[in-house]
């Protein structure tokens, strides 16, 4: 029995076979290592600095939490289930003992819970320092919110453009703040329609997330131009296609007979939430981007958004009917943000020139 079992041994290691075995080994081995991406190796510290991340109880938000937390920063997970929260909290302590970590309730698809949630991040820090808009649905089929809007253009979107104003003043107030809204490949292929962001007459789950990410892309841009005056960047990120999300539980294609073939294979071209975290985490505390704003960032380099993320007439009027549908004076907020700048550049010349007598 061993004398044919060396027989075999011996003829199959003169065919061609160990050769195209392990071309295949080779081969998967490349593509993981690509899908994945390359990892943030820059150790800074960023203590003493404030970050609210929202969608952070699990996915790529959570691995930024941790990721921030190991670097000795404040974290503000921004949330609406606090029974996650508690067992992100814990994972998170777990690893990091002494990580300054809490939860906050907040429901995106609400306006009032954004309101009490800015009210009171407003009342118990001076400052924050980087806002990280990272909560997303996908693949939701139409349902609309207490106001009227579709839940995708809300959650994605609308939700983030309020929290992100209401807190402005909060960002101006740190050294450098920093806005990074959570972008997606699939913005490429969305299209607006600002008359009809709900879409009612033609929705489609997956034209619907396009639509939200687009709107999130082209508010990035024109938002950053806007702040120019200010000490706030803002800038929108890909971090490319991740697995463990909980979106993919979702799509179209896992209900289909086919699944259950392709899917255990689908770890080859999709990255794990801690690589997918790390061009956010490299957005948020890097020191080379302090003055880095209005970019979109594949991995951690710019890249060309879509076309109609230039479009500044498109990105004006977006803004306005944004604006509007969220009831807030957009362009009033930015202005007395500068005022506010201008009054502290005052004093402290005034300081210095009494300084001198």
């Amino acid at each position: 029995m061993f004398y044919m079992f060396l027989n075999d041994f011996i003829a199959f290691s003169n065919s061609w076979w160990p050769y195209i075995i392990s071309f295949c080994i080779v081969s998967i081995y490349a593509i993981r290592l690509y899908t994945g991406g390359v990892p943030y190796t820059n150790n800074k510290r960023i203590d003493g600095k404030t970050v609210i991340i929202t969608g952070s109880t699990n996915g790529i938000g959570f691995e930024t939490a941790k990721n921030i937390c190991a670097r000795g920063g404040s974290v503000i997970l921004a949330i609406r289930d606090m029974e996650k929260a508690k067992i992100a909290i814990q994972r998170i302590k777990k690893d990091h003992e002494k990580a300054l970590v809490i939860a906050k309730l907040l429901d995106l698809t609400d306006f009032s819970s954004i309101q009490k949630f800015a009210n009171e991040i407003a009342l118990e820090y001076d400052k924050v320092d980087v806002l990280i808009n990272n909560a997303a649905i996908i693949f939701q089929p139409f349902q609309k919110t207490m106001k009227g809007n579709e839940m995708t253009i809300v959650t994605n979107f609308l939700g983030p453009f309020l929290l992100t104003h209401l807190l402005l003043s909060c960002l101006n107030k740190s050294e450098q703040g920093r806005i990074i809204n959570v972008s997606a490949m699939a913005h490429f292929s969305g299209k607006l329609y600002l008359e009809n962001l709900n879409m009612e007459k033609h929705y489609n789950e997956m034209d619907a997330f396009a639509q939200s990410k687009l709107a999130l892309t082209i508010f990035t841009k024109y938002l950053a131009s806007l702040l120019i005056k200010t000490k706030i960047t803002c800038n929108s990120v890909c971090p490319g296609m991740v697995r463990g999300t909980g979106y993919l539980n979702y799509s179209p294609l896992q209900k289909t007979i086919w699944s259950k073939l392709y899917w255990p294979w689908m770890w080859l071209f999709l990255k794990t939430p801690e690589e997918g975290c790390q061009s956010i985490v490299y957005l948020a505390v890097e020191p080379q981007l302090n003055d880095v704003s209005g970019y979109y960032f594949s991995e951690f380099d710019i890249t060309e958004p879509s076309e109609q993320v230039k479009d500044v007439r498109l990105a004006e009027a977006l803004y306005e009917r944004s604006c509007s549908i969220v009831d807030i004076k957009g362009r009033e907020i930015i202005d007395s943000l500068e005022q506010a700048n201008d009054t502290e550049t005052n004093d402290v010349s005034q300081e210095h020139h009494n300084g001198d007598f």
